[in-house]
């Protein structure tokens, strides 16, 4: 959804184990984590690890009655604390101010779903040469959207031939996945979707004009937002798909529809989505933020503690409200579909669909990093694990990208780790108790990612 109109590396050294007069100096240039618990995100653990990173890759991960420390390398002391994965958000809209936030959170890879496609493309390569400090980050270039298009920057489809044209041009410019938006109907998602697959392109959707199981069975890779779900729960005759020739309009009738869902309804959908194969990003905190825009308490709560002052301000959330043509009639009506969207979540989740947890930053409400985190807790909420909801910011999102080296700590793997000062199995926001966020091999203290006060 869109809302909104490497220097100098801070590394971190624990210790550093002297080198003995005559031993080679097998460790030079390692970095060497001891005495923590490791969860690989496999499913499997490590007590009393060891785990070595040489070049921004994991050389070796083990019991410490089966790795040794090599002599000379850089040691950092890790006893009582525990290892995970780093995240990745699965639903961004990246920005230059962003990155260090998502940084501070352990956010080592996002996913962004579609800006200003010049600007993102400078993003991505500015990361991945190490002219800026960052999250690994997959892009989509610009959305794609039926004209006239809504929001700055989209690439606006008129025909199959364009729908086409805007497919190719992703390929070319080195896109992860393609983003189609709210307008696409059928008659475009169609040919959009046979060029996609001819050129082995994710395509990724905020839907509106089609519903959830139509889009699914065309092909589509992930439905953002869980959007096209109600649509397809309550059929042609709810008039939904025709609300959104208008954005808000048709948003705030999908928002208050959820609550018109039976279980039996829910689960019919369910089962249709788990058999194409399409992956949900619900964006649940998404969900939360929109129906407490206006609530003054709830905004208190939201952690803004990565935020410039300056972003803060631009959010101009009174300004959204008027926008949207919100009132307090919806923000109760939104609230009130909260639990039929966290019961589709729980259904999904139990049928075997696979659910990739995203954030929707850095829009309202919304900061780089933090709202990842809550969204993590109202995974929980809805009836996960904390183990299960934290697979889905990392083995699960990995597999969204088609990325088997991310989500998961394994030799050879690449070394994007979250050291913690409490066990994220026993409660969820202990993946916010960071010690340490270690990014391609880079050690980066939390704290300094943050702005000054």
């Amino acid at each position: 959804m869109r809302m909104l109109r490497r220097p100098a590396l801070v590394l971190i050294t624990i210790l550093s184990v002297p080198v003995l007069t005559g031993c080679p100096n097998v460790g030079a240039g390692k970095l060497v984590w001891t005495g923590a618990t490791v969860l690989t995100g496999t499913g499997s653990v490590i007590t009393n690890a060891v785990l070595i990173v040489k070049d921004g890759h994991i050389e070796a991960l083990g019991s410490a009655d089966d790795v040794s420390v090599p002599r000379g390398a850089e040691v950092h002391d890790a006893a009582g604390r525990w290892i995970i994965p780093g995240l990745i958000d699965a639903h961004v809209h990246a920005d230059r101010w962003t990155l260090r936030g998502y940084l501070a959170y352990g956010v080592t890879t996002v996913r962004d779903a579609g800006g200003i496609q010049d600007s993102v493309l400078f993003l991505r390569d500015d990361v991945a040469s190490g002219a800026i400090e960052g999250p690994r980050m997959y892009v989509s270039g610009a959305m794609i959207d039926a004209a006239p298009t809504v929001w700055p920057g989209a690439t606006a489809v008129r025909s199959a031939s364009d729908a086409r044209r805007a497919v190719g041009n992703r390929v070319l410019i080195g896109a992860s996945q393609i983003k189609v938006y709210t307008k696409v109907d059928r008659r475009l998602l169609a040919p959009l979707m046979d060029e996609a697959k001819a050129l082995e392109m994710p395509v990724a959707a905020h839907l509106g004009r089609v519903d959830a199981v139509t889009a699914a069975q065309l092909g589509v890779r992930s439905l953002e937002h869980m959007s096209g779900v109600i649509e397809a729960v309550l059929g042609s005759g709810s008039g939904l798909l025709a609300a959104h020739g208008d954005f808000f309009r048709g948003w705030n009738a999908s928002e208050r529809a959820w609550s018109r869902a039976d279980s039996a309804g829910l689960q019919r959908v369910v089962d249709q989505l788990v058999a194409a194969g399409v992956a949900i990003v619900p964006t649940l905190a998404l969900h939360e933020a929109w129906g407490h825009l206006a609530d003054e308490a709830f905004i208190q709560t939201v952690d803004l503690s990565a935020m410039p002052a300056g972003a803060v301000n631009a959010w101009n959330v009174p300004d959204l409200v008027r926008r949207a043509g919100l009132t307090a009639a919806d923000f109760t009506a939104f609230q009130r579909s909260r639990p039929n969207e966290d019961r589709f979540v729980r259904l999904f989740h139990r049928a075997g669909g696979l659910v990739a947890a995203g954030s929707d930053s850095p829009n309202q409400l919304l900061p780089p990093g933090a709202s990842l985190h809550r969204e993590l807790q109202l995974l929980v909420l809805a009836g996960l694990t904390p183990e299960q909801a934290l697979g889905t910011a990392t083995r699960n999102a990995a597999r969204l990208l088609a990325a088997d080296s991310l989500g998961i700590l394994r030799e050879s793997g690449i070394a994007d780790f979250i050291v913690l000062r409490a066990d994220p199995r026993q409660d969820i926001a202990n993946v916010g108790a960071i010690a340490e966020v270690v990014a391609a091999g880079y050690v980066f203290d939390p704290g300094t990612l943050r702005p000054s006060p």
